[in-house]
């Protein structure tokens, strides 16, 4: 039996059934971007009703991660808020994620190209190249809500600590984290050189 849409824009349970245990990566990011774009202005789920003509309840029950939106609800929102849907679906970094130079194997007879890192959806990025000296810390560092930060080793070690956790990362060993969590860099008993890539969310 088909299953009955509700609201003009969301599935909904069958009458009885039980509810949703399981997580959804998806809903849950866009339950977090939406309320946190939603309380930055400073607005009640009854004033984003009104500026979109999406109902309250539908508002809620995606806040709460209970609801999948259609394509044209989610434009309509992301509009009001002034992004776009890419914006609302952004998944944060829930730790780093880090690839390792010897997980990266290269062809002895041709040229190898490895995907490292895919992302969508960035505006402004900024590239730096770090030099860190022998027990030497880089800056403590936060970004920003919704930027990320990609770094590569290329020489030497460091130890990358991100919120209190330590990743030790070798010459050429990547990494990907949250660019708004507390990070730095720290280096032992030789020199280290990184690149880093810190992309921030389009205005």
């Amino acid at each position: 039996m088909p299953v009955p849409a509700s609201h003009g824009g969301v599935s909904a349970a069958r009458p009885g059934s039980a509810p949703r245990t399981d997580r959804d990566p998806v809903r849950d990011a866009l339950s977090v971007n939406l309320n946190r774009r939603r309380l930055a202005r400073g607005w009640s789920l009854r004033d984003l009703s009104a500026a979109t003509g999406v109902s309250k309840g539908l508002l809620s029950q995606i806040e709460r991660a209970e609801a999948n939106p259609t394509l044209e609800v989610l434009t309509r929102i992301a509009g009001v808020l002034e992004t776009d849907p890419v914006e609302l679906l952004r998944r944060s970094l829930p730790r780093p994620e880090i690839v390792r130079a010897a997980d990266v194997r290269d062809s002895d007879d041709e040229t190898s190209v490895h995907l490292l890192f895919a992302a969508y959806g960035h505006g402004r990025i900024e590239v730096y190249r770090s030099r860190l000296h022998p027990h030497d810390r880089s800056q403590v560092s936060s970004h920003g809500a919704g930027s990320v930060e990609y770094v590569m080793v290329l020489t030497g070690r460091v130890t990358l600590v991100v919120d209190d956790d330590s990743y030790e990362l070798e010459a050429g060993d990547s990494a990907r984290f949250d660019g708004r969590a507390r990070h730095f860099y720290t280096t032992e008993d030789s020199p280290a050189t990184t690149y880093s890539i810190v992309g921030f969310p389009g205005e």
